[in-house]
């Protein structure tokens, strides 16, 4: 994963601005059902903004808040799939800009609001519970692989080739979310609760016995 999608344990950055609230402008609440509806029916899948996302140069993506960064990749599929010319994008733009009370397009489409609905119940939920086979076992140790950073990964970057230990094994197992392609459909991974020593991941820093856990699937992990 690029740097600029995890900054976990990198250093000198700045200080952190915290953002309490979920929407900071009422449009972003808007773009979010628009994400949700498109999710909803099928019209895309997490991939398709991680890949506009994360396709960003890092000067742009740090420039932008989080929806603004949804708002251009949202743009960018509708018009690359034909859902929207460019021209038409910028037509209703201007409109809008010029005419901020103007009335928005509403469908009332119901069956499209049962679909969105049901979406928010189980199209959203990475757990499967099926039957499994773990390849590990609580207490064995682990090494992290060094996964490829070029792709979408969950992996924190300071925990590659770090040793821990198996702390939990999760029942089921979960849609491994770092190969989805575009239709949504991922294979499931068995996933576990590792503990690692906060030392071992740090040298620089005082040995007072603290750890680390994070949740790994399987394919970040090989026997130490």
């Amino acid at each position: 994963m690029k740097v600029q999608h995890f900054l976990g344990g990198i250093e000198n950055l700045g200080p952190v601005a915290v953002e309490k609230r979920v929407f900071v402008e009422p449009w972003e609440a808007q773009l979010f059902a628009v994400h949700t509806t498109m999710m909803g029916t099928g019209i895309w899948a997490w991939p398709d903004l991680r890949v506009l996302a994360e396709g960003m140069s890092p000067l742009d993506y740090f420039k932008y808040r989080y929806y603004i960064k949804w708002l251009g990749g949202m743009c960018h599929f509708l018009v690359a799939k034909n859902y929207i010319s460019e021209k038409e994008l910028e037509e209703r733009t201007k409109h809008f800009l010029e005419h901020p009370d103007a009335p928005l397009p509403n469908s009332g489409d119901n069956a499209v609001t049962e679909r969105v609905i049901e979406y928010f119940y189980t199209g959203a939920n990475p757990y499967r519970d099926v039957a499994v086979d773990p390849l590990f076992k609580v207490g064995d140790k682990v090494r992290v692989k060094d996964m490829p950073p070029a792709v979408h990964t969950r992996l924190p970057g300071y925990l590659r080739n770090k040793v821990g230990v198996i702390d939990t094994v999760y029942k089921g197992a979960y849609l491994y979310a770092d190969n989805v392609p575009t239709d949504g459909i991922s294979t499931t991974q068995p996933v576990y609760l590792v503990k690692f020593k906060t030392r071992d991941l740090w040298s620089d820093i005082p040995d007072k016995g603290d750890v680390l856990y994070n949740d790994c699937f399987e394919v970040y992990l090989e026997a130490a």
